[in-house]
């Protein structure tokens, strides 16, 4: 009640109380005076607030990359009418947040980028990793950067780790596995020899301290699913998991393999599905080297045809998509004509 009384005083509100009382009854707003109020609260002027965004957003258009396509979404949404859709504080810690993701160069784990860029390990996950990762794939997707990241997964969160990974940024600490005859060399001179027979796991950290790796295989098979890569086998070979679409750390180890031995012979055994080819092509435009599929044909589709699955609706945009580029033209017409898709377990059951 003092602070009507105090409005009143201020002359912004007129106070009517009811007949022979002093109970208010009616307060009405003096309209001459609602500039004074809007600026006494902090409400700013549609113009001025418009004028403001644009200011910021223009800010940006001199850059690069995401920053620049972002701003120029959001100049647009201004200029339209539409509201932005982040406040101009949350739009400068958004876009600070993925040029970092975009521009990293070590290996993060997520918690790590989250202490770096905010100074709280929960901070990213809890409130920025979705909204982060949702911009970066619509920005990838309009810049044409997403066609070997057509990734089906059971949720945005798994997506959302997976995109990541292609920056080097990983929820828990990252590993290759691998078997086979491997000898590799560390900078402390320690070596260490893999096996055929037994596969190891090399951490990140491990990963950092590799001056060479020797494989007196002849052949170099990635395999897409662990459960595969475990069962099989074959002479002269050694095997590396790729865990679907890899992370930076498998495609680098990758290179330090095809670096030093430069007339080995690399495959890719994969699902024989639309994600299948796309994990092979990705492999392939990220690492530089000639990787030739395995197993990966129209014989073994057809041969364990009766353990194949229908395509979903996803499985026939995606193996259209790589069709118009001129990628496993037949296999996939095959799929999309017979409604077929084929795990790779399958087949690695039957070939030992």
């Amino acid at each position: 009640e003092n602070d009507t009384y105090e409005l009143q005083s201020e002359g912004y509100v007129e106070i009517k109380y009811k007949k022979h009382s002093s109970v208010i009854d009616k307060i009405y707003l003096n309209v001459s005076k609602v500039d004074q109020i809007r600026s006494v609260i902090g409400i700013k002027e549609k113009n001025e607030v418009k004028t403001e965004e644009l200011r910021f957003f223009e800010g940006y258009m001199e850059n690069d990359g995401f920053s620049r396509w972002y701003s120029s979404q959001e100049i647009e949404r201004i200029r339209g009418g539409k509201k932005i859709r982040y406040s101009i504080p949350e739009s400068k810690i958004i876009i600070d947040l993925i040029d970092r993701i975009i521009g990293n160069k070590d290996e993060l784990l997520e918690r790590e980028l989250s202490i770096i860029t905010f100074g709280n390990s929960k901070t990213f996950e809890k409130s920025y990793r979705r909204k982060a990762c949702r911009l970066l794939s619509d920005y990838l997707e309009a810049t044409d950067q997403m066609s070997n990241f057509n990734i089906a997964v059971n949720s945005d969160t798994e997506r959302d780790h997976l995109l990541l990974e292609r920056y080097g940024i990983y929820q828990n600490p990252a590993y290759v596995y691998i078997k086979g005859n491997i000898k590799i060399k560390y900078s402390d001179d320690r070596i260490i020899d893999v096996l055929k027979d037994s596969s190891i796991a090399i951490s990140i950290s491990l990963m950092n301290q590799i001056n060479e790796v020797v494989v007196t295989d002849k052949n170099i098979v990635t395999v897409e699913n662990l459960t595969s890569f475990h069962r099989i086998e074959d002479e002269n070979t050694s095997f590396v998991y790729t865990g679907g679409y890899s992370g930076r750390t498998v495609k680098r180890f990758l290179q330090y393999i095809n670096n030093n031995n430069p007339d080995r012979s690399f495959y890719h055994f994969g699902d024989l599905d639309p994600d299948g080819f796309c994990i092979l092509d990705n492999l392939i435009d990220t690492t530089g080297i000639d990787i030739k599929p395995l197993h990966m044909d129209m014989e073994n589709l057809i041969k364990y045809k009766p353990y194949a699955k229908p395509l979903s609706e996803r499985d026939v945009k995606l193996a259209r998509s790589l069709i118009r580029k001129g990628h496993n033209i037949d296999i996939l017409k095959y799929m999309i004509e017979e409604n077929i898709k084929l795990e790779q377990e399958i087949i690695t059951y039957n070939l030992n």
